[in-house]
């Protein structure tokens, strides 16, 4: 590990030192906690380390971490990989030994203070093959990354909490890229719709830490996120009875290479799979995910994007004028590009799923909706035997679009940014 803690910040070898404002840094920061006395309401303590029966001690906010957080005065960016493998914690000035993912890096370039929420495969730390990486958060503030977005979105909020009660971070901007972009959205619904009093037993909670905070999400980007499902994932879940009607109506090409995912469901896939099969979301059912999201973004400033590289094939010329380029749907080589800007299927809609039903205040009016032609993720890339560069988290023109929209966001708010000094 580099010995970093001399700088306040730091991101891609560069110091930085803060534009702007002075801000008051509060000595004491306040952590919830309920004991089996206590009401539904928790109990605000000043900040210190506390033994909770069964659990380890929380620690205190230090003075550098206050400090380090005070920089950008409140805000900051989480990032929320992809789903099924581990994802490590990385910090605005500490990351493991082989860096940052490429689009989280160029946050960080852009003077962005931006942290990787901790995720873990169903038995692969979020650690897992790296060396170097900063100390991980505790566990239950680490999201399952092959889970259900319900769990996964609780975990997010209470890894939003460790950052307030750790560095004073009270307002986030969310950066969701494939799975991680839905559990960005339900990392917001878990703000919005707390428990009922009385329902879950009086326990500390990093989650409720948070909201007991204030702690606030204005907006969120997502990146080639899968929300409304794709044909792909059905081939996963069932190939049987799948892989031929995904074939007839996407091209044999996107069925084939939607096989890699069988392995991946097999392996380390769980409760996000049935929530990506396009049965979710082809008819109104009032027992899906999708069912109890209407109003969850509303009031939050939505940018979503989505990958169009292929068509009925991938690699053809995207102005092809050949018919079944222009009749067919377009993908990122996993995921229909209606699906990642949450609008209705194309008509007619290939089956799978031969319709989409969007439950109605699910998406508000206000989203932004940005095409590259970009695939999901090198899976594809080597899949289609196409350059890595297409890779929407390595692909400069993705990735300029949004730290520009990170760093207009921000301005916009009159938040103080990072820069580098000599």
């Amino acid at each position: 590990m580099h010995d970093k803690a001399k700088h306040l910040s730091h991101a891609g070898g560069m110091t930085f030192a803060r534009i702007a404002r002075p801000v008051v840094i509060s000595a004491v920061v306040s952590l919830a906690l309920c004991s089996p006395a206590a009401t539904a309401s928790a109990q605000v303590i000043p900040a210190r380390d506390v033994v909770l029966e069964g659990r380890s001690q929380v620690p205190a906010p230090t003075t550098e971490n206050l400090a380090r957080g005070a920089l950008t005065g409140d805000r900051a960016v989480v990032v929320l990989e992809g789903g099924g493998l581990p994802h490590a914690f990385t910090t605005p000035w500490d990351a493991c030994d082989g860096g940052r993912a490429a689009y989280v890096q160029g946050l960080a370039n852009a003077g962005i203070p931006v942290f990787t929420a901790p995720g873990y495969g169903n038995f692969l730390p979020s650690t897992t093959d790296k060396t170097g990486c900063p100390a991980q958060p505790p566990v239950e503030v680490q999201w399952n990354t092959s889970g259900y977005p319900t769990q996964a979105g609780q975990a997010v909020l209470g890894f939003l909490g460790y950052l307030n009660a750790t560095y004073g971070y009270r307002t986030f901007d969310l950066v969701g890229y494939s799975w991680g972009g839905i559990v960005a959205r339900a990392t917001i619904a878990a703000l919005k719709q707390a428990p009922r009093p009385g329902s879950i037993a009086p326990a500390f909670s990093y989650a409720q830490s948070a909201m007991d905070a204030g702690v606030t999400i204005p907006s969120i980007v997502t990146i080639n996120s899968p929300h409304l499902g794709g044909p792909s994932y059905d081939i996963a879940l069932d190939p049987a009875k799948f892989y031929g009607p995904v074939a007839k109506a996407w091209g044999p090409q996107y069925a084939e290479h939607a096989k890699g995912l069988i392995a991946y469901q097999q392996a380390l896939g769980a409760g996000s799979i049935n929530v990506l099969s396009t049965v979710s979301h082809a008819k109104k059912n009032p027992a899906t995910w999708d069912a109890t999201q209407p109003g969850v973004l509303d009031g939050v400033q939505v940018t979503l994007m989505a990958g169009d590289y292929c068509g009925r094939t991938c690699g053809v010329d995207r102005t092809s004028t050949k018919p079944q380029q222009t009749r067919a749907p377009r993908t990122d080589g996993t995921v229909p590009v209606y699906s990642q800007l949450m609008l209705p299927c194309p008509t007619p809609c290939p089956a799978p799923p031969g319709s989409v039903y969007l439950q109605p205040g699910m998406v508000p009016d206000n989203v932004v909706r940005k095409t590259f032609p970009t695939l999901h993720s090198a899976f594809d890339t080597k899949g289609y035997n196409l350059p890595e560069s297409l890779s929407v988290a390595k692909n400069p023109e993705a990735i300029a679009f949004l730290v520009d929209t990170i760093t207009k966001t921000w301005r916009a708010a009159g938040a103080p940014l990072l820069t580098p000094t000599p």
